[in-house]
């Protein structure tokens, strides 16, 4: 229903808010860890991954990352978790190899994915956080992919003629990819005059321009990979999470690539 879906979105971005800006920074930590191992579930369950081991290690891999990047271990505690799932995993597939329920290479590596990569993604989250106006960043992060995703429907809906460009997504359009584009960049703009005329943070536009731009393209490849899983494996959604918009996977995809580039960009590259 529309009602649920609007009550579960405010929810939602009340909940962003509040850990983005006011709350603790282990608040933020907390629901990385669940959302990366929430996410690490729905990713293997669409795999159609059947021994439950497998979904208990990347889990935990998942949840320990983030935690990790929280208390300041990132490499030893990544280490960790990439030896350790590695070889769990290898070992599943030798003890399964020629009997029921033979572990493939396929499944192999789309659980070491689900179980490092995705984490590594969320705990991006946590590591802008900890930065200089960390709030902020965090928000940024979720902004871009916001007004991207949100220019991409206007721009299909209102301009779009030339659709079927990638079969994944077979409603997008090449309108729309403009749109988004070009809106990734003015959202992020506009959320440096916020910053600037509002609170008083000087803000480099060019670089926040660069930001709405690759933000942009790593907000749609996002959205675009983790709907090929989908199609691939014939599901509508990933999970029933958020009532009205699926799983974590479903709602966060956008973003899953987007908070990397984000941190790597302020990093290097600070614009505020």
């Amino acid at each position: 229903m529309l009602i649920t879906r609007v009550i579960v979105a405010i929810f939602l971005i009340a909940l962003l808010l509040a850990a983005a800006l006011w709350l603790p920074s282990p608040v933020l930590t907390g629901l990385a860890a669940l959302f990366a191992a929430v996410a690490v579930y729905e990713l293997l369950k669409a795999e159609k991954v059947e021994n439950k081991r497998i979904y208990v290690y990347c889990a935990m891999s998942a949840a320990a990352i983030p935690i990790g990047v929280y208390f300041g271990l990132t490499s030893p505690v990544c280490e960790i978790c990439l030896i350790a799932i590695s070889m769990l995993l290898f070992a599943e597939a030798v003890f399964s190899y020629g009997r029921k329920g033979e572990l493939s290479f396929a499944v192999v590596t789309a659980a070491i994915f689900a179980g490092l990569i995705i984490p590594f993604c969320f705990s991006s989250l946590v590591s802008l956080k900890l930065m200089k106006n960390g709030g902020l960043l965090v928000i940024l992060s979720f902004v871009i992919s916001a007004v991207s995703d949100t220019g991409g429907y206007f721009g299909g809906m209102f301009f779009g003629k030339h659709r079927g460009v990638v079969k994944a997504s077979p409603n997008k359009s090449v309108e729309g990819f403009i749109g988004s584009f070009i809106m990734g960049i003015a959202g992020v703009l506009v959320f440096g005059v916020i910053l600037d005329k509002a609170l008083g943070i000087p803000v480099n536009y060019v670089l926040l321009a660069v930001y709405g731009a690759l933000g942009n393209v790593t907000t749609q490849i996002g959205d675009l990979a983790f709907s090929v899983i989908k199609r691939q494996a014939g599901i509508k959604d990933y999970g029933k999470l958020f009532p009205g918009h699926g799983g974590v996977l479903d709602r966060l995809d956008s973003i899953m690539f987007t908070a990397p580039l984000i941190l790597l960009l302020t990093t290097y590259f600070p614009a505020f």
